[in-house]
């Protein structure tokens, strides 16, 4: 076998690869006896058919077969022949017709990934925050916590905001029919919480149980429901109780409630945890600035299938968000006028992401960083025991969805990133 290769830019390469005729002969051969050992011809006995025969009604058939045999053979060969690390399937394109006693020969053309070099990571200059928390933020954590231990109890006066509303409805078109799977008959809406149209919301506000009313609406063009979108529906809705939320005092008793001693020792554990939430975002908040600066000063090409991978992984989250209805005017109003900006911003987005990737593999690669079998088991039994399943269970869940991967390489990227971080020169600021 002979291979070439032909650099087309610093990620994709054209592979010629030539095949002797002693392999075409030796496939050519294979083919056909297995072909007369399962054929049957009229007037031979099975196995016994002559070659030119079964070329005669089966030759075309026998070309494809053994065409693919020869490039699945081989192409895989000569990769790990040139040792070349492919990131996307071949393209292949047969360039000589296939004939016994001749050579075959065929090319793909392949990407790889470039072979980055990263500096300037050892003393990279980043500007930290200090981690601060106010007593207002940690009222606010409070204020969490009592919501969290509302409970209710329903009263005969009219709803206002916050209140929980048990409610029955049905949705029809302007015509009079009903809106399929428009209909509920217990349906529970806390006023202001936005779970239900504003429109609905506020004419909830007033109501008392046992009222109803009739609300005419216009659904936006990007509903979650294509046969309504956009359209103008009607509501019956009917109050079938009206909750007022309770909620607790913040006092000792609260706190003893929640199993601390007291107020201050509450409220020492919101900080506490409030301290934890902003440590983790200014983290990834240095991650970022990291990445972004490495990104800049590392010139390489980034290896288009991957980009296009993400790019298809980002538009897809993206159009979930439409579906549900979880846009705003305004960027419904844009996706409606240019479309193609969506694929135009995560472009952007996608391209980052696999230079980052490359960077942080790169780096790995330079200093020598390691994950562990130990240490990827010692990862996926803590995330088993959090989805309280066994160890055995959730690995082979995760082999089945090639997901033990996505996980040693997550936990690569945080020693690396750690790695960075312990060698930046950060300057801390107080905001």
């Amino acid at each position: 076998m002979k291979v070439t290769i032909e650099d087309l830019s610093p990620v994709k390469k054209k592979i010629m690869v030539e095949l002797p005729s002693e392999d075409v002969d030796r496939e050519f051969d294979a083919a056909y006896k297995e072909l007369n050992e399962g054929a049957s011809v009229d007037g031979f006995r099975k196995g016994k058919a002559p070659k030119t025969v079964l070329e005669s009604r089966y030759k075309e058939n026998v070309i494809r077969d053994v065409s693919k045999k020869l490039i699945e053979g081989s192409y895989q060969k000569a990769i790990e022949e040139k040792k070349l690390s492919i990131i996307s399937q071949p393209e292949v394109d047969i360039i000589s017709s296939i004939e016994e006693g001749q050579p075959f020969s065929y090319t793909m053309d392949i990407e790889v990934k470039p072979l980055v070099s990263v500096e300037g990571y050892i003393g990279i200059k980043l500007k930290g925050e200090k981690i601060t928390i106010s007593d207002d933020e940690i009222e606010k954590g409070l204020e969490l916590l009592i919501e969290s231990s509302a409970y209710v109890k329903e009263v005969e006066r009219p709803a206002q905001d916050r209140d929980l509303v048990i409610m029955g409805f049905e949705g029809f078109y302007s015509d009079g029919k009903p809106i399929e799977s428009a209909k509920a008959s217990d349906y529970p809406v806390v006023i202001g919480t936005h779970a239900l149209s504003p429109a609905i919301e506020d004419a909830l506000k007033g109501m008392k149980k046992g009222d109803e009313k009739e609300i005419k609406m216009p659904l936006p063009e990007g509903f979650k429901h294509e046969k309504v979108a956009g359209k103008e529906v009607v509501f019956k809705i009917k109050v079938k109780g009206v909750k007022e939320r309770i909620l607790p005092t913040i006092d000792d008793e609260f706190a003893k409630d929640l199993k601390f001693d007291n107020i201050a020792q509450l409220k020492d554990k919101v900080k506490e945890g409030l301290t934890r939430e902003k440590e983790a975002a200014e983290k990834e908040r240095l991650r970022k600035e990291a990445i972004d600066k490495l990104i800049e000063q590392s010139k390489f090409d980034a290896p288009p299938s991957l980009v296009a991978n993400y790019l298809q992984l980002f538009v897809s989250r993206e159009m979930e968000r439409i579906g549900k209805g979880n846009l705003s005017p305004e960027e419904l109003a844009e996706m409606e006028t240019n479309p193609e900006r969506l694929k135009e911003r995560y472009a952007i987005v996608a391209d980052a992401r696999v230079r980052g990737e490359m960077i942080l593999e790169a780096i790995a690669r330079q200093e020598n960083i390691t994950v562990s079998e130990n240490e990827i088991n010692s990862r996926i039994k803590a995330m088993a025991d959090q989805r309280h399943k066994s160890f055995d269970e959730f690995k082979k869940q995760l082999e089945e969805h090639k997901g033990e991967d996505m996980v040693s390489v997550g936990m690569l990227e945080e020693k690396v990133f750690d790695f960075i971080m312990a060698k930046a020169d950060i300057t801390v600021e107080t905001k």
